[in-house]
């Protein structure tokens, strides 16, 4: 996770104005590549979901790696838009190899109990990528430049992803003869799983819907302004420097706030998580809005970066919650699909606010409204979960 994500994703930001100013290309037109990325990443995810169900995760972890490393070799050589979009199709079909769903779905075979704390673990790589790679990738791209970037980037994910993946990773605990870790009766008592649905039946029920749009709201900001916060700062005046530092600390926390949140999780259950994310998602944007003032800017990113961990750690805790085991990989991927469209439209349209009005605070302001829609259904899907739960046997499931 340090290299799929805290690597090539989460050091995006860092390529647009580099690229841009290089190539001539406005924001809008380039961060449409991760638009194409994410769209196809999107419209495959149920596809991997019944993949790893029949062939298991190792293998599409290892053609993953390997794919995503040589795109982003690619981008290095590539000067005109069209190459960009065309190796982002490529990438978008390799993204999930080595994304969250394939990875959560190794995580729910190994952990019955501990679940949260077990994602947050795993995902927090992601957000220590970061930390350590965007202050390298930074200085590269200034002494010497972002094509270097690409190259060292593809080469690093290769030698480090892969023999992880080769020699550590197995499918599940049966290939050891282990079983999956239990869960001890206070977590059973937190999060008391509902009546398992199939994925038909999950598609006619409402917690299925409040869930996904919640996800949606949360997946549209956390990619977004992965992509566009090092130049909203940069644009304010910070010197890149200062800059790459901030963008440290937000994945510091993006990486902390898993692990916290995974525990918020088993410790308290599924609604004090859940409100956990909706005040960090209410906050963040206040804070960019003022970011011009030092003390707001740290503020920032310690509240998006926490804010960003809810489209990760809960989704396969209440996935199994609402829904149980009967079609967990269809129902998990479902949920990781829609929700990561979203990024394949606000990525572009934060882009295209900057080209229109010359600055990215109009979108802190749409941010804020997204983040009401967010705390309504997170808190409101789990309102409707226990109320089902107080129901008789007799309910119809699609309540």
């Amino acid at each position: 996770m340090s290299m799929s994500v805290g690597m090539f994703t989460n050091t995006n930001s860092l390529f647009v104005k580099p690229v841009c100013e290089s190539l001539a290309f406005t924001r809008a037109s380039f961060t449409l590549y991760r638009t194409i990325v994410l769209l196809t990443g999107a419209l495959t995810l149920t596809f991997y979901g019944r993949l790893a169900k029949k062939i298991g995760v190792k293998k599409i972890l290892a053609a993953g790696a390997l794919m995503v490393s040589l795109v982003s070799i690619g981008y290095s050589f590539s000067t005109k838009l069209w190459q960009f979009y065309i190796l982002a199709f490529v990438h978008g079909l390799f993204l999930n190899g080595i994304n969250f769903m394939t990875v959560g779905v190794l995580i729910s075979s190994w952990f019955n109990g501990k679940k949260g704390l077990a994602t947050g673990l795993a995902y927090s790589g992601s957000g220590m990528g970061g930390v350590i790679m965007i202050p390298v990738i930074s200085r590269m791209i200034e002494h010497l430049g972002w094509q270097w970037a690409y190259r060292f980037m593809g080469v690093l994910g290769i030698a480090l992803m892969l023999p992880v993946i080769v020699f550590f990773i197995k499918n599940n605990p049966e290939t050891m003869g282990l079983s999956p870790l239990a869960q001890d009766k206070s977590e059973q008592k937190l999060n008391i799983t509902l009546d398992s649905l199939s994925f038909r039946e999950a598609l006619r029920s409402s917690r299925l819907w409040l869930l996904v749009t919640g996800l949606f709201f949360i997946n549209s900001f956390s990619t977004s302004l992965n992509t566009h916060s090092a130049p909203y700062l940069s644009d304010l005046g910070y010197s890149a420097v200062y800059v790459s530092s901030v963008m440290s600390f937000y994945m510091f926390f993006l990486s902390l706030g898993k692990i916290i949140l995974g525990s918020v999780y088993d410790r308290f259950g599924a609604m004090t998580g859940n409100v956990f994310i909706s005040v960090f998602s209410l906050g963040f944007p206040v804070f960019a809005y003022f970011a011009h003032i030092p003390a707001m800017l740290w503020l920032y990113a310690l509240f998006v970066g926490t804010a960003s961990c809810g489209v990760s750690v809960p989704v396969s805790t209440l996935v199994l919650r609402y829904f149980g085991k009967k079609d967990f990989h269809l129902i998990f991927s479902f949920c990781m699909m829609i929700s990561n469209i979203a990024p394949s439209i606000s990525t572009p349209l934060m882009g295209a606010v900057y080209d229109y009005t010359g600055s990215y605070r109009p979108a802190y302001i749409g941010y804020f409204i997204g983040s009401v829609i967010i705390a309504s259904c997170l808190v409101g899907v789990e309102i409707v979960a226990r109320n089902y739960s107080k129901l008789t046997g007799s309910t119809s499931a699609s309540r």
